[in-house]
């Protein structure tokens, strides 16, 4: 086979594949509108992708992210809400678990709000600095067979003056609502 046979064989079995891979966010975002209602706050922006298996929604505005994600179903990492909460993703550095803040009602429910520490810097390797943490508030919320894990983060460990992503948040969680009948999995 020539250089130009092989280039062109190539080049047409990779297209599939990119393809595929420019509609992966699509399909997150059909996902995550099919089974809840949320508005974007105010100035955020949002953007799609995958998460461990689950689709999930990333607000942002600046370092402050409000996280959606849909867990639970085919390839999920976690089966049930149980099983997110006792698992690592939950858990504070060294391990520690989460620490429970307070109940919130979303969509309806009463859910545990959690808080726990997350790096938001870590060093570069090698070099042995020490990494930065900050906090990060999150829920699950039951949808049918499956369940959201909606969190709050901001990027460093000094609070932000200027905006307060906590007030953003917590109407976020108010204004959240799971669509029982829309819901995959129900």
């Amino acid at each position: 086979m020539n250089f130009g046979a092989c280039l062109t064989v190539l080049i047409l079995l990779a297209a599939p594949a990119s393809a595929a891979a420019k509609e992966q966010p699509v399909k997150n975002k059909a996902s995550l509108s099919e089974a809840a209602r949320y508005k974007v706050p105010e100035g955020w922006a949002e953007e799609f992708s995958p998460n461990q298996g689950d689709p999930q929604a990333l607000l942002s505005r600046g370092l402050h992210k409000i996280k959606i994600r849909l867990s639970g179903g085919a390839g999920s990492r976690y089966k049930t809400a149980g099983d997110f909460l006792v698992g690592f993703e939950s858990r504070s550095k060294n391990g520690k678990p989460a620490e429970k803040t307070g109940a919130a009602e979303v969509s309806g429910l009463r859910v545990m709000v959690y808080r726990r520490e997350v790096a938001v810097s870590l060093p570069l390797p090698d070099t042995g600095g020490p990494a930065v943490f900050a906090q990060e508030e999150f829920c699950a919320v039951p949808a049918g067979k499956m369940f959201f894990i909606l969190s709050y983060s901001y990027g460093d460990s000094i609070p932000d003056s200027a905006y307060d992503g906590l007030d953003a948040w917590r109407k976020f969680l108010k204004d959240f609502k799971v669509l029982k009948n829309k819901t995959p999995g129900r």
